[in-house]
């Protein structure tokens, strides 16, 4: 029998000074009351309570040991509400790892309308482009493509598809000139995603209104998204970069859409909200679960006819 059960038996038996009485403020029956105090009394080897027709009422080697279940048990039960209180208000620390493609204006204005939602909990972001394994205890939550989440047994869900496209600065194509077809390039610097590249070859497969082109660029350099990001805004070539992180520069302006017909790869970019438990999450965690899905929702419904009339106006 439960330990704590039998000290719970024996404050409330001793409180009510009834076993009957304390059966019915716990919901339990008369005997498993009477055989919880038996066994108290084996396990301690002291008799706490003298039982009679009429009461119930401590013996004087109790008295000491009562109070100390007493305080014993009002430590615990507060301890309970504490954390039950907890859980149901939105505050805390959260501690979020993002990948680097999401740093924007977009995941500015996601930061800041969760901190109207939510403003008493203390948001700690991280931005990594490595595995994460969400059960070390460094992060509570992470938005990353599937690959970069080590285990499977946490609850997955996407926020985004994010295409691959072709984008340069204005002023690069205006010293360049704008490739009109996928054979133009090889006359232009291209900027591209690392496994992009043909190993041992000089040439980069590219797709061209679906169908397979080979194409040897006068130069080229490869890297992450972040730095192609970075090389195309400074004007030193025509980068392939997922939609989700070129889209605040193209809506502003600053890299322009290039042959919307000719991609370097055919797959798209996907980045999901992970979190290691389905049931029993804090409020905080459960607020922002529901944030985060509700904004990537309507902001992608947002974007997508823009971007998709500058894409046209390229063409």
């Amino acid at each position: 029998m439960d330990q704590l059960y039998m000290l719970r038996a024996f404050v409330s038996a001793a409180q009510h000074q009834s076993f009957s009485k304390a059966a019915a403020s716990l919901g339990v029956t008369t005997g498993s009351i009477s055989k919880a105090i038996a066994k108290l009394e084996a396990s301690i080897q002291t008799r706490v309570l003298h039982r009679t027709t009429r009461s119930v009422t401590l013996t004087e080697e109790a008295q000491s040991y009562y109070l100390s279940c007493c305080r014993l048990l009002e430590e615990l039960d507060e301890a309970n509400r504490r954390i039950m209180r907890e859980r149901e208000v939105d505050s805390g620390k959260l501690r979020l790892v993002i990948h680097p493609m999401l740093v924007s204006d977009t995941f500015s204005q996601f930061l800041s309308s969760y901190r109207e939602v939510a403003p008493n909990v203390n948001l700690v972001v991280s931005v990594h482009e490595g595995a994460v394994n969400l059960y070390d205890g460094q992060f509570d939550m992470a938005m990353l493509p599937p690959h970069q989440v080590e285990q499977s047994a946490v609850i997955r869900r996407t926020l985004f598809r994010s295409s691959r496209s072709l984008v340069a600065s204005a002023d690069y194509l205006a010293r360049r000139g704008t490739p009109r077809r996928a054979a133009d390039l090889s006359e232009h610097f291209l900027l591209l995603p690392t496994q992009s590249r043909q190993r041992n070859t000089n040439y980069v497969q590219m797709i061209e209104n679906d169908e397979p082109v080979q194409v040897i660029p006068m130069s080229s350099m490869d890297g992450n998204d972040v730095l192609l990001r970075a090389a195309a805004l400074a004007g030193a070539g025509i980068a392939e970069l997922p939609e989700a992180i070129a889209r605040d520069d193209m809506a502003s302006g600053k890299l322009v859409p290039v042959l919307p017909n000719c991609s370097i790869s055919d797959s798209e970019v996907e980045v999901c909200l992970f979190y290691s438990h389905r049931e029993l999450l804090p409020a905080r965690f459960r607020t922002f679960v529901d944030f985060c899905t509700d904004f990537f929702r309507v902001n992608g419904a947002r974007r997508r006819a823009p971007l998709l009339d500058m894409e046209q106006q390229a063409a």
